[in-house]
C-alpha cells in the first residue's frame, strides 16, 4: 500500500477506535458518575475560585456575561454542523462513525463553551478573565449585540437550509416511484468477534429476500443489486434513492459460543426514521432451520408493519448443505458476468454444488442456465445447448415443482430454442405467480413479448425487471434490444450507456450500440462500437460478423466481405443468422434466405427475432420471405391500429402463431 494510503488507513482506523472507546466510556453508568464528580470539582475550581459572587445574583451574572447567548449560539451552530456532516459526509463516502464522533465532540464541547463564556470576556485587547475587567470598561453589552447578530445569521442559514431540503431539491424517491411499497434487503453485517459468519449472513439475507418476494403487494429489489452495497458506509437515504425504494431492511449477525443473535431494522427512506426493529436469539445449531425461522418472522413482522394484505409464503430451504449453497452463489456471480470464460467457471461451480447435493434443484437450474447462455452467445450451437439444458431443467422441476427459477429456465428453452411461444408464455406467467418479485422472470418474459411483436407489453415487463434489479447491466442491454426492435433507435442508446456505466467492459452493450448507431446512419460510431465488441469478445466469429454488418451498412462492402470470408473459412462458431442480416443489408436476398433457413434449422438463438429485427427489414418485404414464413407455419405481423388510430410499425405488431 502506498505510504499516503497507509497513513490515511491508520488514521481512519485509529479514529474509529477512539470513537468506539469514547462511546463505550459514556455508555457505562459507573463512568458517568466518575465524569460527573470530576466535572463538579472542575467547575468549582474554575468558576468559583477567587470569585466572590452572591448566589442570588447568579442568573443575573449569567446574563451579564452573555453565557445564555453563547450557549444558544453554540447549540444552533452545532446543529448546523451536524446537518452539514450528515448531508455532505456520505457524498464523499466518509464512514458513519466519523459523523457519530462529530456529534460526540460537539456534545462534550458544550460545557466547555459555556465555561469559557463565564470565565473570559472578549475585549478590544483580546480575551481577559472577567474578574480582571473593571465594570466600567466592560464591553459585554457590545459583545452581546454581536452574539445576537451571530445567532440571527446562523438561524437564517438554518431556515434557508430547511427550506432548501423541503422545497429546493427532489425527495429521495420520485413521487411516481414511491406510490407502491418497495424494499431492499441489504446484506446483513457480521459483527461477531471472529468475523467468520459471512456465509451465514448471506444465507439469511437470501432467505429473507425469498420470503418477502412472495408477498404480492411488496416490490423487493433483487439480491444482485443489493449486494452492490455490501461493506459500503453510505447514507441509507442515498441507497434508497439509487435503488428507488421507500424502505430498507438492514441488520447484523453476532455469533457467540453458544448462541446466535440477529438484529433487523426497517428504515423509512424518505426521512431516515426507523419504523421497526427485531432481535432474535437462538441456540439452534441447524443454521438453515434458523435462517428459515428468522426469515419467516421478519417477513410476518414487515407484512404487519407495512399493512400488506398477502401473507409471506416461505419457500423451503434450497439445500441443507452449506457448501453446496455457497458454490451455487459463486456460480450465479460468475454467470452474471456474461462472458464465455465466466459462464464456463459458473458451470463448474454449479456442478460442484450438485456433487455436494444431487437433489439441489437450484443447482440443476444453474447448470441449465449456463448451457442456455453459452448457446445464446455462440460458444456452443443452439441445438447442443438445448439438448444439454433440458434434462437439468426437468430434474429441477421434478425436485421442486414450486421453483420459480425452474419455470423461467424452461420458458427460455421453449421460447428461444423450440419457438413454442404459447407454452413459454405459460411458464413465464407461472414463475411470476410463484414469485412476482423474480426479476429474471420479468426479464425473459419481456424478451419473449418483444420477439413476437408485443413491444409495449415487453417494455412494461422490462421496466418491472429493472425496478427489481436496477444495477444489472444485463437488464439494461435487454431493454436496449427491445427498444431497437421497436425501431426506437435513439432511445435504445440510453440503456446501453447506462450498462457501460455499471460495467465498462460489458461486451453486449457495444453490440447493441453498434446496431442502433447503424440504423441511425451514424456509420463511424457504429463501426467503433462493433470493433470494441470484437475486442471484448476475444475476436469471436459472432462478434466479427456484427462488425461486418456495420461495415456493410456503411457501404464498406470490400472490408465486410473480407471479414465474412475470414470467419466462414476458419473453424469455429459463428451465427448463420448474422450472415443473413449481412446479406439482407447488401440486398443479396437469395443468399440471405439460404442463411436464414440454416439459422432456423440449427435453432440459432437469434433467429427468433426474424419477424421484428430491423436488420432483416429489406428481406421481410420480399415474396420469398413471406413464402418461407408460410412454410414454417409462422404468421408475419399484421397491421395493428395503435391507441391513437395510427398503423404501428412492423416491429410493434401482432403475435405470430405458435409453432408446433
Amino acid at each position: 500500500m502506498p505510504a499516503p494510503c497507509a497513513i490515511a488507513s491508520n488514521v481512519c482506523s485509529s479514529g474509529h477506535r477512539v470513537a468506539s472507546a469514547a462511546l463505550g466510556l459514556i455508555s457505562d453508568r459507573g463512568n458517568w458518575l466518575v465524569i460527573g464528580a470530576w466535572f463538579r470539582i472542575l467547575v468549582e475550581k474554575i468558576f468559583w475560585e477567587g470569585v466572590t459572587l452572591d448566589p442570588k445574583k447568579f442568573f443575573a451574572e449569567l446574563q451579564r456575561r452573555n453565557v445564555y447567548k453563547a450557549a444558544v449560539a453554540y447549540g444552533v451552530f452545532g446543529w448546523l454542523l451536524v446537518q452539514v456532516a450528515t448531508q455532505v459526509f456520505p457524498f464523499f463516502e466518509v464512514p458513519n462513525w466519523v459523523i457519530r464522533l462529530v456529534v460526540l465532540v460537539l456534545l462534550l464541547g458544550f460545557p466547555v463553551a459555556v465555561a469559557l463564556a463565564w470565565i473570559f470576556e472578549l475585549t478590544p485587547e483580546g480575551l481577559k478573565r472577567t474578574e480582571e475587567v473593571p465594570p466600567l470598561q466592560s464591553v459585554t453589552r457590545r459583545t452581546g449585540r454581536k452574539l445576537d447578530f451571530l445567532i440571527i445569521g446562523i438561524l437564517l442559514v438554518v431556515i434557508g437550509l430547511m427550506l432548501f431540503q423541503h422545497y429546493g431539491r427532489p425527495g429521495p424517491i420520485p413521487q411516481s416511484e414511491a406510490t407502491e411499497t418497495s424494499i431492499v434487503v441489504l446484506p446483513f453485517t457480521d459483527i461477531g468477534a471472529t468475523q467468520d459468519q459471512q456465509y451465514f449472513s448471506e444465507g439469511l439475507t437470501e432467505q429473507i429476500i425469498n420470503a418477502l418476494g412472495r408477498i404480492r403487494d411488496l416490490s423487493v429489489v433483487a439480491r444482485t443489486s443489493a449486494q452492490a452495497f455490501r461493506g459500503k458506509e453510505m447514507d441509507l437515504r442515498e441507497v434508497g434513492r439509487i435503488l428507488r425504494v421507500n424502505h430498507i431492511l438492514e441488520g447484523s449477525v453476532r455469533r457467540g459460543l453458544a448462541e446466535v443473535q440477529i438484529d433487523a431494522r426497517l428504515i423509512n427512506v424518505t426521512n431516515g426514521y426507523q419504523l421497526w426493529s427485531g432481535t432474535y436469539d437462538s441456540a439452534e445449531s441447524d443454521f438453515f432451520a434458523l435462517q428459515s425461522d428468522v426469515a419467516q418472522k421478519v417477513a410476518q413482522a414487515l407484512q404487519k408493519q407495512l399493512r400488506l394484505a398477502d401473507g409471506a409464503r416461505l419457500a423451503k430451504p434450497a439445500t441443507q448443505n452449506q457448501e453446496a449453497y455457497d458454490l451455487y452463489l459463486r456460480g450465479r456471480y460468475m454467470l452474471n458476468k456474461r462472458t464465455v470464460d465466466s459462464m464456463e467457471k459458473a458451470l463448474t461451480f454449479f456442478r460442484k454444488a450438485l456433487d455436494e447435493d444431487a437433489k439441489f434443484a437450484l443447482g440443476h437450474v444453474g447448470v441449465a442456465d449456463s448451457y442456455i447462455l453459452l448457446g445464446k452467445i455462440g460458444a456452443i450451437r443452439g441445438d447442443e445447448a438445448a439438448a444439454r439444458a433440458w434434462p437439468e431443467v426437468t430434474k429441477a422441476l421434478e425436485l421442486d415443482p414450486e421453483l420459480a427459477e425452474g419455470y423461467v429456465s424452461r420458458g427460455i428453452l421453449l421460447n428461444d430454442f423450440e419457438w413454442n411461444w404459447a407454452a413459454a408464455e405459460a411458464d413465464f406467467e407461472k414463475a411470476l405467480a410463484l414469485n412476482p418479485n423474480n426479476a429474471a422472470a420479468h426479464h425473459w418474459y419481456a424478451r419473449h413479448l418483444a420477439e413476437i411483436g408485443r413491444s409495449q407489453e415487453a417494455i412494461a415487463q422490462m421496466n418491472a425487471a429493472q425496478k427489481l434489479d436496477p444495477l444489472s447491466p444485463t437488464l439494461r442491454v435487454s431493454s436496449a434490444k427491445i427498444l431497437f426492435v421497436a425501431e426506437r433507435y435513439e432511445e435504445a442508446i440510453v440503456p446501453c450507456r447506462q450498462a457501460l456505466e455499471l460495467e465498462p467492459r460489458f461486451a453486449s452493450a457495444f453490440s447493441l450500440l453498434g446496431q442502433a448507431y447503424a440504423h441511425q446512419g451514424k456509420a463511424a460510431e457504429s463501426i467503433e462500437a462493433a470493433r470494441k465488441y470484437v475486442e471484448l469478445s476475444d475476436g469471436s466469429g459472432w462478434a466479427q460478423l456484427e462488425l461486418a454488418y456495420a461495415l456493410a451498412v456503411a457501404g464498406q462492402v470490400e472490408e465486410a466481405e473480407r471479414i465474412v470470408r475470414q470467419v466462414t473459412d476458419t473453424p469455429g462458431q459463428y451465427s448463420p443468422y448474422d450472415m443473413a442480416t449481412i446479406r439482407s443489408a447488401l440486398r443479396n436476398y437469395p443468399e440471405a434466405l439460404r442463411w436464414l433457413e440454416r439459422a432456423i434449422t440449427e435453432r440459432s438463438v437469434d433467429a427468433m427475432w426474424l419477424l421484428v429485427d430491423p436488420r432483416l427489414q429489406n428481406l421481410r418485404a420480399t415474396a420469398e420471405f413471406q413464402e418461407m414464413i408460410k412454410t414454417l407455419k409462422l404468421s408475419p405481423p399484421n397491421p395493428v391500429v395503435g391507441e391513437e388510430g395510427e398503423e404501428l410499425k412492423p416491429s410493434q405488431q401482432t403475435t405470430p402463431n405458435q409453432r408446433d
